[in-house]
């Protein structure tokens, strides 16, 4: 078992720390894709913003408005790009120029050039951009908030609706300009990539969004609910594992206790009833009247004991295959009580003190009388031999809206906390092994339990060490009792 518990226990932890890692691995991967997002969002929410700006450049009609031809071009040296070999990086070049929006003047254009190592289109894009955003700024600049209104309606078209601003920078972290409010505190920022916004990278921008946290556990909410759901059931199906095989392990103790004590009593009357015939062979007593009335009522008591036994293992077996019926009748049971107390009374060896007390006045109850009688039975008599030499057994009767109130208490050892959860399981004993100090099965309390339970009752347990027990019987009341207590 121990190996077992640890190796169960081992893969339950293994289990959780692999979907640990697998979680925040998970949330990383989702970070970076978000922040991918964010970004191309920005860079699209920039060359929007160009776009715009060139369009009402080219609707301004003003006499000092900015126009002219807009030219952009790229180049490579062709004699490097043969020297590079892979891995090497290549210089390519690229122009913007500008005319002035006059004819007439004789301005030199504008001519930017910015070398990047990264030969790719989006090397490419990104460096037109920087170089148009320059250029179109000198004329017209655009407005850091303007863009920012152009990427808030990509990213809640994204399904993101958190706060979110933009800021302009000069170098790396300097902020000359920013669209975030005063009264806005930022926390857990997710950042986007620098957007260059001159040739030289000295201007960029850049974006954040705030608590972006949720954003990421919101996309990760069904993987992630999906995985600990998952290993909250295999945890569930090995505590159930580890459960079954103590259970399983409990029973087979407490079945070999009762195969130990059921030998024992089994062997008894059999031994007695052989030695009683045997004597009466040996020493020929059957003319002796007197002896062999004796022995023949000691055989005839043994055998009785032998039938209740098997009786009880049959009731055992036919319970098992829950093939019993109830045949439920109205019918008073303080006289089924004083029949009950008078006959245990004649076969307990002890001097019992019984007191009964019946609060019914007169309202029957409807139930199986045989089984319940039986029920009844198995408290008075555990009452009677768990109790001292002189036990004193209080039966009470009584009703409430519900229920009928069969109480039986004594005054006798009492039951442990340990144990009281597990007295109604069959075969359970508080006495430990083959001990016979108190004749039993561990079978009474569970058919007590089953007839209140068929019944529609339950049965209940109130005790103490050394300050005795009291059993509980609930049987349910008669419907036209209820309803004329209610009326």
């Amino acid at each position: 078992m121990r190996f077992i518990i640890g190796f169960v226990s081992l893969s339950i932890a293994g289990i959780f720390l692999f979907q640990g890692y697998w979680l925040w691995n998970n949330y990383h991967i989702e970070s970076r894709q978000t922040q991918e997002r964010a970004s191309l969002l920005l860079e699209q929410a920039i060359a929007e913003a160009l776009a715009i700006t060139i369009e009402e450049m080219n609707r301004d009609s003003s006499l000092n408005a900015p126009h002219g031809a807009f030219e952009i071009g790229f180049a490579a040296d062709s004699l490097t790009r043969q020297k590079s070999r892979p891995g090497k990086r290549i210089v390519r070049y690229y122009r913007t120029t500008i005319l002035n929006p006059t004819e007439t003047t004789d301005s030199v254009p504008l001519i930017l050039t910015k070398d990047y190592y990264k030969e790719s289109y989006a090397a490419i894009r990104l460096a037109g951009t920087a170089g148009i955003y320059e250029s179109i700024t000198q004329f017209n600049p655009i407005r850091v908030t303007t863009i920012d209104s152009l990427w808030g309606l990509h990213l809640r078209h994204e399904g993101i609706h958190n706060a979110h601003f933009v800021d302009e920078l000069f170098g790396r972290d300097t902020v000359i300009d920013t669209s975030r409010p005063k009264t806005l505190e930022p926390t857990r920022l997710l950042q986007t990539r620098r957007v260059s916004t001159s040739m030289s990278e000295d201007y960029g921008l850049r974006g954040y969004i705030v608590d972006a946290s949720g954003i990421i556990y919101r996309r990760m909410f069904l993987a992630g609910g999906a995985t600990l759901l998952l290993a909250l059931i295999a945890t569930a199906c090995y505590a159930y594992l580890i459960r079954t095989i103590l259970r399983q392990k409990s029973i087979a103790q407490i079945k070999n206790d009762f195969v130990n004590n059921m030998t024992h009593e089994l062997k008894t009357p059999i031994t007695v009833t052989y030695s009683a015939i045997d004597t009466l062979q040996t020493y020929n007593l059957i003319d002796d009247k007197t002896k062999r009335d004796e022995y023949l009522t000691l055989c005839k008591q043994e055998l009785k004991h032998l039938t209740r036994l098997v009786e009880k293992i049959l009731s055992m077996a036919v319970d098992e295959r829950k093939t019993l019926r109830l045949h439920k009748e109205a019918f008073q049971p303080g006289p089924l009580i004083d029949q009950l107390t008078r006959q245990i009374a004649l076969k307990t060896g002890k001097q019992v003190h019984f007191r009964i007390i019946d609060e019914l006045d007169g309202r029957p109850i409807v139930a199986d009388k045989l089984h319940l009688g039986q029920a009844i039975e198995n408290l008075i008599d555990n009452a009677v031999k768990y109790a001292g030499p002189e036990p004193h057994v209080t039966i009470r009767l009584k009703a409430d809206k519900l229920f009928t109130h069969i109480e039986v208490e004594d005054d006798g050892i009492g039951i442990a906390p340990a144990h009281q959860r597990r007295v109604f399981e069959r075969f359970y004993r508080v006495t430990d092994g083959d001990r016979h100090d108190v004749k039993g099965f561990g079978l009474g309390l569970s058919y007590v339990k089953e007839i209140a339970e068929r019944h529609g009752g339950t049965i209940r347990l109130r005790s103490q060490e050394g300050h005795g027990s009291l059993f509980t019987l609930l049987i349910p009341n008669p419907h036209d009792t209820i309803t004329a207590r209610r009326g």
